[in-house]
């Protein structure tokens, strides 16, 4: 039988990244990094493919992930 008691909920959401908006996958990205710097070490960031990136802020159960898949 699973441990419910101790299982985490992690919600991931994609940044918008519509191309009207120059460089505001950029921004995005900074502002998570800026929000979960307190966290230190809870934070993991994991490249998928050339131009994704997940991140994971295990602390705070956030979980965001940043790019493209187009190619």
């Amino acid at each position: 039988m699973a441990d419910t008691d101790r299982a985490m909920r992690y919600d991931v959401e994609l940044a918008s990244l519509s191309k009207d908006a120059a460089g505001e996958g950029d921004l995005s990205f900074a502002a998570f990094s800026l929000a979960h710097a307190v966290c230190g070490d809870e934070v993991l960031e994991v490249r998928i493919g050339e131009r994704m990136l997940l991140a994971w802020c295990m602390g705070c159960a956030v979980m965001e992930v940043f790019g493209s898949s187009e190619t």
